[in-house]
């Protein structure tokens, strides 16, 4: 063995000095990951806001923080209006929840009982008496109303009528209302009026404004453009500051919110010199999961110049589908994780005094219900829990929500693939019956995307009475079962939305979303009914093919 020569000390080469070697290279690895260490702890930390990927499996990477501002859930009542008795159950919960108030959109729901405005109601629109007892029941719960009317856009409710369809943008479409007509400030100002009146403990309200689609088009608008250098942008803004000036001229106490896509498409300088009414507060409202994504930092950028105050909106149902049924739980929660995370981004620049959780029931006047309230409470109960900084995890069984509204299965407040949640709260029952007839339905449509349909159950089969009985016979087996079900699925859901809704708006949903899945399943069991009849078929051409002669 070899020995080296170190001054005092005689080193013996060999295995101790693999050791040796060995255990100062350790100790070296481990000095540089303790100096790694002490590093990452002291340098300074920094918000990582995920600004691109808002993916529903994985959480944010900044901690949830509480919004601050106000909290409002938006009762939609253009379609599917509660009885007033609901209410009384309904505000308690959503105050429980943390809403701080809620925004009323009337439409036809008001009672306007003026000459000129009296024909705008619907039938079943509620008494002022009743508005009386909202009014009650909100400030019971300690709940700010603020109530909505449209006064631009959105108007299908006022200009459908024959005494109003002279103040239309386009004479054909009864969406959006003429800007110049000598008639329309006033229409418009006896409906706030009206609405103000009945809301004295208010002191905001909104005037809608959004998705004004049709501006410039009448000759009576085309001749004010060319005649003042008008561009469209700027003719939208002649009627906000016409009409806000109006408004706050009598009511100087009152602070006006307006939705704000219109002003998506003008530019710093434009809102700048031409946006005269600096106590209009825009809501900024998005819906999807990625609210940063779809808006861009330029409106941001451009936002923060022109408002020092801002509220933004959110959604906790009727935002993903005109005829959805079944809220999608993910996606809401999500619209919510992503605004907290861009507030947290803009709060620094920009004062958001509040959100609106809108809760579509239609898309517009004529559109069909969407989601209903009760089904959609648990996502409204999700929501807001992120909005007040809870920071749950999307994986997890939303355990608090399950124990305020009652519900037995946690799990399956997130989706129908866990079950049934049972829950007890008023309206629980609808949600029960509304997600039995979501699985009835899918069970349907495996059966109708089974190759036995799509090969012979063909309209070809049906309407020469002509397949292979055994594949019919097969594939159809389960039908008889489904309608059954499906009866009772109506007779249960019928019984629970008495609690809640009027007769108007069973019939109307029934007519949505049972009725026509009734004259399915017949129309398939009369199908198979006449070919099954059939024991000996002929032999080919087919008669009656009026094609085959051509070819």
């Amino acid at each position: 063995m070899k020995k080296l020569l170190w001054p005092n000390r005689i080193i013996t080469t060999g295995k101790p000095l693999k050791i040796y070697i060995l255990f100062l290279t350790t100790v070296v690895i481990l000095f540089i990951l303790y100096f790694m260490y002490l590093k990452s702890q002291t340098r300074p930390t920094k918000d990582l806001v995920p600004k691109y990927i808002f993916n529903e499996y994985k959480r944010p990477m900044i901690k949830e923080v509480p919004f601050k501002g106000a909290k409002i859930v938006h009762l939609d009542l253009k379609g599917a209006p509660p009885k007033i008795s609901y209410y009384k159950t309904l505000f308690p919960l959503l105050s429980k929840l943390g809403a701080t108030g809620i925004l009323i959109e009337y439409e036809d729901m008001f009672p306007y009982n003026t000459p000129m405005l009296k024909n705008i109601s619907a039938l079943n629109s509620y008494t002022y008496e009743e508005i009386n007892y909202i009014n009650k029941l909100a400030m019971q719960s300690k709940l700010d109303v603020i109530p909505l009317v449209q006064t631009f856009g959105h108007l299908e409710f006022l200009l459908k009528l024959e005494e109003f369809k002279e103040l239309r943008e386009v004479p054909e479409y009864p969406q959006v209302i003429c800007p110049t007509h000598e008639k329309t400030m006033s229409v418009l100002m006896e409906m706030i009026d009206q609405i103000i009146k009945m809301h004295p403990q208010s002191k905001m309200i909104h005037i809608g404004a959004d998705e004004v689609y049709y501006l410039g088009f009448c000759d009576r608008c085309s001749s004010v453009m060319n005649k003042f250098n008008l561009s469209k942008n700027m003719l939208f803004l002649e009627h906000i500051n016409a009409l806000t000036y109006n408004i706050h001229k009598k009511y100087p106490e009152h602070m006006i919110l307006m939705w704000d896509d219109e002003f998506r498409s003008f530019s710093v300088k434009e809102l700048k010199h031409f946006f005269m009414n600096k106590f209009i507060v825009p809501v900024v409202w998005k819906y999807t999961k990625d609210v940063y994504e779809e808006l861009g930092p330029s409106l941001w950028e451009m936002y923060s110049e022109v408002f020092p105050k801002l509220w933004v909106a959110s959604a906790f149902k009727g935002a993903t589908g005109s005829n959805q049924y079944v809220s999608d739980v993910t996606h809401y929660v999500q619209n919510h994780r992503s605004w907290l995370s861009l507030i947290s981004e803009y709060n620094n620049r920009i004062s958001f005094e509040g959100i609106i959780l809108t809760g579509w029931q239609r898309y517009d006047h004529f559109a069909v219900l969407c989601e209903l309230l009760p089904v959609s409470l648990p996502s409204l109960a999700m929501s807001l829990r992120v909005v007040m900084g809870f920071n749950d995890s999307p994986l997890s069984p939303p355990t608090e929500v399950a124990k305020i509204l009652g519900c037995e299965q946690p799990y399956a407040l997130i989706g129908p693939v866990f079950g049934s949640p049972r829950c007890s709260y008023v309206g629980g029952e609808i949600l029960e019956g509304v997600l039995r007839l979501q699985q009835l339905k899918q069970e349907y449509e495996t059966i109708l995307d089974d190759s036995r349909v799509k090969g012979w159950m063909s309209d070809y089969n049906k309407i020469h009475e002509f397949s292979n009985p055994q594949h019919v016979q097969s594939v159809t087996a389960p039908l008889t079962r489904i309608k059954g079900e499906l009866m009772q699925i109506d007779s249960d859901i019928t019984a629970a939305m008495y609690e809640v809704y009027d007769n108007f708006t069973i019939t109307e949903w029934k007519e949505t979303y049972i009725k026509p899945f009734e004259k399915e399943i017949k129309a398939m069991m009369d199908a198979r009914e006449k070919i099954l009849v059939k024991n000996s078929w002929p032999r080919r051409p087919l008669s009656g093919c009026d094609s085959c002669n051509e070819l």
